[in-house]
């Protein structure tokens, strides 16, 4: 908006008065503007912001929880292959261990060496003479008494 300023036939010092006036005018219009314009852009930059905001706050829940379900999911796929292969190996280890047990016994069996089963049923045997001994002893100190 302009404002059209026609000049009357003055003299020099009242034209150079309405131009300066109207120049005043001109720069105070435009400060007015820029400020109004300026609070308008600042708020419409500040909505654009929060808006933003928000959006990438529901992105962020929205990959966070898909993260989630796909973790699960491998999880799941996963323990579903090794399970089985778990299960066969345990399996494998004890066939081994049953069979080198069975084959060492029967080698330290030769020279003599008494097994696992034998040297726990001796020392049952043990214990339990132990016992009567206690047993004994206690009943001929209570003859002498």
């Amino acid at each position: 908006m302009r404002q059209n300023v026609k000049f009357k036939k003055v003299s020099k010092p009242a034209q150079v008065s309405d131009t300066g006036r109207t120049l005043w005018l001109a720069t105070l219009g435009a400060m007015s503007l820029a400020q109004k314009q300026g609070e308008k852009a600042i708020d419409a930059l500040v909505a654009e912001g929060t808006a933003f905001q928000n959006k990438a706050k529901k992105f962020s829940k929205t990959l966070n929880n898909d993260a989630k379900k796909f973790k699960a999911n491998v999880e799941k796929k996963v323990d579903g292959l090794v399970s089985p292969i778990r299960a066969r190996a345990t399996k494998n280890v004890q066939e081994v261990e049953s069979a080198v047990t069975e084959r060492i016994g029967a080698v330290l069996g030769r020279f003599g060496v008494p097994s696992k089963g034998d040297v726990q049923e001796l020392l049952t045997r043990v214990s339990e003479l132990n016992r009567e001994i206690k047993t004994g002893a206690r009943k001929a100190a209570r003859a002498r008494a």
